[in-house]
């Protein structure tokens, strides 16, 4: 608005100094007068230029009105006077085609400043398909891998664990036959201490195992799932229910709201258990100094609800972050690394997907994406 006002004052003052120069040097003066004739077509170039054909046309005519009773003073001389009403003519042709010439271009260069704009729209949806292309297939090879390493898993832990059952029995007869008084010969002290390393590393495996065998079985029960419900707060407070007195102990507390959670959604109340207790307590263990966990809906559309799940960690570092969801990756001390990894088979399974959000701030936020229900 300020840049119009400026151009309209100068066309202005280039009509005024012209007309005034007219009207102010001598009649006799004629190659002056012819000068002076000529410049009426800057202001008017000008506002064909700005305005268009309007703006143009009507420069054209208020030239025409104050320059007009000087061309009177050529009446007596026909030819004089036919040249200024050709020159009036002029202006009105000139500051016409001016402006319709400049909103050609004008409306030439807004179509092609919205053909730029569609090519890099279409350049952004391209890069952005072809990402979640790539993520996809990626996706796929990871379920693909997954799927591999769960049935073998399966069959690796049934083995191992038929053995593992009967050393860990014999172990507990030992101990039994070591703390009896008149155990002959008597243990030695060392004896005991093996005895107990030894059970406790039996216990290790065996949960282990246990941890194989809960991997394995995400693909078993894929085919039970189509007809699964449950309601979201109801698992997330029962499941909040079974860790509280150890998230106390760790100093970690819970912040969430679960009337924004009372969505029903398309996922076996077992697996949701099963997720949320796993992605609460690997948040949990972030935080050995204790600290916070907020647990809230990020998102809601037709189709799903998406649940955040932050801690208020250090984070995970962004050479960690691609593998967060490879079985048997752990940054953890003694960590088996097939939490993460459940984590996603189950939700695979259900037909939902998790993320890892590095682009909040401070400690890790995962979402958590669920189909409804009540699609």
């Amino acid at each position: 608005m300020t840049s119009n006002r400026w151009r309209i004052a100068l066309i202005a003052f280039l009509v005024v100094l012209a007309t005034v120069l007219h009207y102010g040097i001598d009649v006799q003066a004629g190659a002056v007068h012819d000068v002076l004739l000529r410049s009426y077509y800057l202001p008017i170039v000008l506002a064909g230029l700005w305005f268009g054909a309007r703006g143009g046309l009507i420069t054209a005519a208020v030239v025409s009105v104050v320059f007009f009773p000087h061309a009177m003073h050529g009446w007596h001389a026909p030819y004089t006077f036919v040249f200024r009403l050709i020159e009036i003519l002029m202006y009105h042709v000139i500051g016409g085609l001016t402006g319709v010439m400049s909103s050609r271009a004008r409306v030439a260069l807004a179509a092609e400043k919205a053909a730029r704009l569609d090519r890099e729209q279409a350049y952004e949806d391209l890069k952005t398909k072809t990402e979640m292309l790539f993520q996809m297939e990626e996706q796929l090879r990871r379920s693909e891998r997954l799927a591999a390493l769960g049935r073998m898993s399966a069959g690796l832990a049934h083995e191992i664990r038929n053995p593992l059952a009967s050393i860990k029995t014999s172990v507990e007869l030992l101990e039994e036959q070591t703390n009896k008084d008149d155990a002959t010969p008597a243990p030695s002290s060392r004896s005991v201490d093996l005895l107990q390393v030894l059970g406790e590393e039996t216990e290790r495996l065996n949960r282990i195992l246990t941890e194989f065998l809960r991997f394995a079985r995400v693909e078993a029960r894929q085919d039970d799932l189509e007809a699964a419900e449950c309601t979201v707060s109801e698992v997330l407070e029962g499941t909040l229910a079974l860790v509280q007195q150890d998230l106390d102990a760790a100093g970690v507390t819970i912040d969430c709201d679960l009337d924004q959670l009372s969505l029903k959604v398309s996922v076996a109340e077992d697996h949701l258990r099963q997720i949320l207790l796993n992605l609460v307590l690997n948040a949990s263990d972030a935080m050995p100094d204790g600290g916070s966990i907020r647990l809230n809906r990020a998102d809601l559309d037709g189709e799903t609800v998406t649940l955040e799940v932050v801690d208020s960690g250090h984070g995970i570092p962004a050479d960690v972050a691609p593998s967060v969801f490879d079985p048997f990756f752990s940054t953890k001390e003694g960590g088996v690394g097939l939490g993460l990894s459940i984590v996603a088979r189950l939700l695979e399974a259900s037909g939902a997907g998790i993320r890892l959000d590095r682009s909040h701030g401070p400690g890790a936020r995962f979402l958590v994406k669920l189909p409804l229900a009540d699609r």
